[in-house]
């Protein structure tokens, strides 16, 4: 028997054992490494959430110290703006209310009809055509097709400062008022 040879095999062997324990602990240092990680990104995620709740529910505090209504929707929500369906401003129009209309649909959408009167800023536009945007304090109804980009439109101008905003849920998909073309 060579036990030169036994010796290098049984090396070869113990060589491998450790290679693979090596593998198998560095494996699970990673697994946790990558569970650390993910859990750090979870808590900070959380931590942003909780900073933006809070600076909400001051925004709303603000908005009932200075008179302003806040319905338990926009608590419950946190969020500046309330929601009105196309009914509810259709009868404040009828009632001669001071208003303002921003319909914020693609031109495409506006040539096909819009409320009279209403002001034409798409979505896109809103941030950039702020000055073109009435901040008397009346009643400031937001609208589109379905009432998805109303709700993000009325959501920015509340939170830069503009009271009274609605979002006209079911958008003009709903209205049942009259229409104009230009």
């Amino acid at each position: 028997m060579d036990y030169g040879m036994t010796g290098l095999w049984a090396v070869a062997v113990l060589g491998l054992l450790i290679a693979w324990r090596s593998r198998s602990r560095l494996s699970a240092l990673e697994q946790k490494l990558e569970e650390s990680r993910r859990e750090h990104a979870m808590r900070t995620a959380d931590e942003e959430e909780v900073k933006e709740s809070i600076s909400g529910l001051r925004k709303l505090v603000a908005q009932m110290a200075g008179g302003q209504n806040v319905d338990s929707a926009m608590v419950i929500e946190n969020r500046l703006y309330r929601n009105a369906s196309p009914a509810d401003l259709q009868a404040q129009m009828e009632q001669g209310a001071s208003l303002c209309v921003i319909d914020v649909r693609t031109q495409q959408e506006w040539e096909g009809g819009h409320i009279e009167g209403a002001v034409h800023i798409p979505v896109d536009d809103v941030q950039k055509r702020l000055h073109e945007i009435p901040r008397d304090g009346n009643n400031m109804y937001v609208i589109c097709a379905a009432g998805g980009r109303s709700a993000a439109a009325a959501d920015f101008l509340s939170n830069r400062g503009y009271l009274n905003v609605f979002s006209v849920e079911g958008g003009m998909g709903q209205w049942r008022g009259p229409t104009v073309k230009d």
